[in-house]
Order: C-alpha cells, then structure tokens, then sequence
C-alpha cells in the first residue's frame, strides 16, 4: 500500500493513511453510479429523494480538486491549512470527497486540507479543521485518517463537534492482520462520539479486508476494496482501503439527513436498524453492527447474495445499463 501524502511530516501523531491504488477504465458519474454506491442504496436514495441536499459535508483531507466535472459545483468551501504539494500526489482527499459526492449529490463539500508538505503541525491542522467545519454549519464530518495515539488536541475537537451535533465518521485504519481476535485500535476513529468504519469487499460474502483493523470500537463496515472514485486532473483511479469505506457512509449519513428528515440524536439507530449482518453472526470486532445501507435484505441479496459466488461487477451493467 502506497501513502497518499509522502511529504507529510514524519512524527506527527495523525498520518495520511496508505491505500491501494489501481489504475481503470471506467469512469462514474452521478448517473453511472459505482458498484459501492449501489450496494450501499444509492440508487434507492436518489430515487426517493433523498439526496443529501440541504446538508454540509466536511471533507478533512488531503485537498478537493474543486474542478473536477464530477462535482457539478457542490465543493463550496476551501480551507486548506496545508499545502505544497500537487493534488496529482496528494489525491487520497479527491477520491474520498467523490465517493461522497456519488452518494449525495446535492450535499455541500467543505474542503478541509490537512496532509501536504508545508503548513502547521498536522494535528493541530484537524482539530482546527474539525472546529472550523462545526463553527460552518457542518452537519457531518468525514476522516479518512488516523494514528495510533490519541491527541489532546483532536480528542477536544471531537467533543466539541460532538456537543454541537455533528456527525463524525472516520476510517477505522489499515493496520489490520486478518485476525479478528487481535485488536489495532485508530483514533480519531476509536473515540465514542465517531462512528468507525471497516473495509469490506464486494464479492463472496462480503469478506472483511485483510487490512481492516478490528476492535470492540468498530461500528459498521463499508466497501473499501477495488473502489472507483474521482482523480485529480479529472480522471478516475480505484483505490482500497478503509479510508474508501468510510465516505460511503458519510454519503449515506448525509443522504438519511436530507432536508432534516433525520438528525444527529437519532443516526446511530437508524444505521443500526438498517444495516445488513455479514460475517460473524451479530456484532462483531470485524464489522460492529454490519454492513451500513440502506437497501433492504432482499433487495441486497437479490443485487449480490451473502454466499454469492459472482462478483457485483459482473452484475453492474444490468443494474445501471
């Protein structure tokens, strides 16, 4: 796995995450959604109108490419507390902030760059970043990042967004063995008022990457294997980690907040209610509650069955075609 922002500084606390990078054809758009969207209800969401619209989505990352056609305009706010290198190096923010946008389309993106060669230290950068985003009207905060120590300084920001209402969804790290029985704890995603998210991929039964942390904090899991998103320069690159779970389930918590339909003091129990088991029976340290979207069982078996044996890609021309 590859560091999306090797410019950043070395003993910061809080690291860009390393993904997975892949080059591809194929190109995704609000109306040729990718596979993960789907899985996650996209397509049902948009079609009952629930679109994100009317909701502010802070991206804390690497950088926006705000020109990206993709984004039809919804990258509204730039804030970047660091700097100095090209998003063509630092495109981790861009693929994340896509796989928002192609969950909710008419969600608002707050740029919140925090990875980059120069600037203020980068932990100060995302507890800034986080207060800075509520103090916007920010209803939901997506963190594709982590570190295995947890800092004063964002652990305040936490709570502070926390007390004012905000929704914080984060990458539950990439320092995983494969073994559910031993624990990699990521903060800020192992602090209670976030909501951890785990990479699953989207194939036979759904398995738990080999690179997804597990821990008794993880709270549901999302795909972050084989993801197709937007690439800086206005291109399209595919991309695996749990830094890609995670946008998917800010895009979804953005898309259950449309219009206020529902609010921060009940989201946990809605996802609890919708999400789908998968893996180990019950909550799990692999995957918290299960798989969050907000496709119902059938509907989601009938797309891709737990046990499958064919992969949702070989399916996908039939569902968007």
């Amino acid at each position: 796995m590859g560091s999306c922002c090797s410019k950043s500084a070395a003993n910061d606390e809080v690291k860009c995450p390393s993904v997975l990078r892949q080059e591809t054809s194929k190109e995704v758009s609000d109306q040729a959604l990718p596979e993960g969207v789907i899985l996650t209800g996209g397509e049902k969401l948009h079609k009952e109108g629930l679109t994100g619209k009317g909701v502010r989505v802070a991206v804390i990352d690497s950088g926006i490419d705000q020109e990206h056609p993709g984004f039809r305009g919804q990258v509204k706010h730039k804030v970047w507390l660091r700097s100095g290198t090209p998003l063509e190096e630092d495109d981790h923010g861009t693929h994340v902030a896509g796989t928002i946008h192609l969950m909710a389309p008419d969600a608002e993106l707050y740029d919140y760059r925090v990875f980059g060669r120069t600037g203020m230290g980068i932990s100060a950068a995302i507890a800034k970043a986080i207060r800075e985003a509520t103090d916007s009207g920010c209803q939901v905060i997506n963190m594709s990042l982590g570190g295995p120590f947890p800092t004063p300084s964002i652990k305040s920001a936490v709570e502070y967004a926390a007390s004012k209402g905000v929704v914080m969804v984060c990458a539950a790290g990439n320092e995983g063995d494969n073994n559910p029985l031993t624990n990699e704890i990521s903060y800020p995603a192992a602090y209670g008022e976030c909501i951890s998210v785990a990479a699953v991929s989207k194939k036979d039964g759904f398995p738990v990457a080999v690179f997804s942390n597990s821990n008794a904090q993880v709270d549901y899991a999302g795909i972050g294997v084989d993801v197709v998103s937007f690439k800086p320069g206005g291109g399209y690159q595919q991309m695996s980690g749990t830094s890609m779970a995670s946008p998917h389930v800010a895009g979804l918590v953005a898309c259950l907040m449309t219009n206020g339909k529902t609010n921060s003091n009940n989201i946990r129990e809605t996802l609890n209610d919708i999400s789908i088991d998968i893996g180990t029976e019950g909550m799990d340290n692999e995957t918290g509650v299960g798989f969050a979207t907000y496709l119902d069982e059938g509907a989601f078996d009938e797309l891709l069955p737990r046990g499958a044996s064919k992969p949702v890609k070989q399916l996908y021309s039939a569902v968007v075609g």
